[in-house]
């Protein structure tokens, strides 16, 4: 063969590949990982999480699917361990070819920050609110919930505008609970609210009677409780025995329907308020969205299902407006997706949208996804209270409000 014949020959299989590729995208489809805590404390935030994007994919599909075909799943636990979320992302990785993966929490983010970046694959969380990713993430890593800080802000401001002399707080020895305690701690400052005690403990103990006895006797008008499910019960309920009549105001991780199980409701109602990142329930996003949930699941949006329905929109979009189905694709285009276009709030619209050659800016079901260096949305925040055994709409603060 000549080196003309063979140059025509290369360019030949070359064309025939390139238009081989997207039939087999189409034919395959592309795959996301679910890699979430399950088990553990964080169990129902992880069940809620895996749902609520699996809900986002079937709606997806519904819609055609993405260029790259139909989107696929394949879930992990992690168990709240980090290098268990490690394990399990690689096999999501090398063995499932996940071009993202969504829903790891705080730690299990951190810990993946370089694998995402060593195999250019996107990670994304709609609840890991740890101020490490304020540092490092925003290339291949993402989330569509706010920094803890912001919940320092919005917990600092509740407690302020109530009205308190005095308040206590007691701090589950963490980086995600430390950190916005001390912004919530300076905003009492500011406001003139006596702070009795700022005890932090370690979790995992079978009492906490010794962190309560200076709490007790300085009797504030309330405690902020920044702790995880297991600590939390055990505090709160250790804290009425020793003869407590305050309020409380406690942090998200308590913000599920089972601590109604776990504490005696007559300590929370009325008493008990928590305070977490979540959607404006008025915007007409967040209200389809709610509906499809109920359609779909024959219950209301948990905890953070808003911004783990987006995770699954961002991700498709990101699909749809890519030049290829891979990781590195998706990252290049994640953020040209989320602002400064043609507002898009579903993904067939965003489809439409492109097709056409429109650059489009997806608002979702949690509100704006504008991200900022760190791969981080502005935050919006609700403050819920205990009533008749369950957790009620008290105080919704916008993102405007911390601007």
């Amino acid at each position: 063969m000549t080196l003309a014949r063979s140059a025509a020959a290369a360019a030949a299989l070359t064309t025939a590949l390139s238009a081989f590729q997207p039939a087999l995208a189409q034919e395959t489809g592309a795959t996301l990982g679910i890699l979430v805590p399950l088990t553990g404390e964080l169990g129902e935030f992880g069940q809620i999480v895996a749902d609520a994007v699996q809900l986002g994919v079937d709606e997806i599909n519904a819609a055609g699917g993405t260029k790259c075909g139909p989107l696929r799943t394949v879930v992990a636990d992690t168990g709240g361990s980090a290098e268990q979320a490690i394990r399990e992302a690689n096999k999501m990785i090398d063995t499932e070819g996940a071009v993202a993966i969504l829903g790891p929490a705080s730690g299990e983010m951190v810990a993946l920050v370089d694998l995402a970046k060593r195999k250019k694959t996107v990670m994304m969380s709609p609840y890991a609110g740890t101020i490490t990713l304020n540092e490092i993430g925003g290339d291949y890593v993402y989330r569509t919930v706010s920094s803890d800080l912001g919940d320092g802000a919005a917990s600092g401001l509740w407690l302020s505008e109530k009205g308190y002399k005095s308040v206590a707080f007691l701090i589950q020895n963490e980086e995600s609970t430390i950190s916005p305690a001390q912004v919530a701690r300076d905003a009492l400052a500011d406001a003139g609210i006596e702070l009795t005690d700022m005890i932090v403990y370690n979790p995992g103990q079978p009492s906490y009677q010794a962190e309560l006895i200076s709490v007790l006797a300085h009797n504030p008008d309330a405690i902020y409780l920044a702790g995880g499910q297991e600590s939390g019960v055990t505090v709160m309920k250790e804290a009425a025995a020793g003869g407590f009549e305050g309020e409380w105001l406690l942090t998200a991780d308590l913000a599920v329907p089972e601590v109604f199980e776990a504490v005696d409701p007559r300590i929370l109602n009325g008493r008990a308020y928590v305070e977490l990142a979540e959607a404006d329930s008025t915007l007409p996003e967040f209200k389809a969205f709610a509906a499809l949930t109920q359609e779909k699941t024959g219950k209301a949006p948990g905890p953070f299902a808003a911004n783990s329905y987006d995770m699954a929109m961002l991700s498709a979009i990101g699909l749809e407006a890519a030049e290829a189905c891979t990781g590195e694709a998706l990252n290049a285009v994640i953020r040209d997706i989320s602002e400064g276009g043609e507002k898009v709030t579903t993904f067939a619209e965003a489809k439409a949208a492109l097709a056409e050659g429109k650059d489009i800016d997806y608002e979702g079901a949690s509100g704006p996804l504008t991200l900022d260096e760190s791969g981080t949305p502005a935050g919006a925040y609700m403050v819920k209270k205990a009533v008749d055994g369950a957790w009620a709409d008290e105080k919704f603060y916008p993102a405007s409000a911390f601007e």
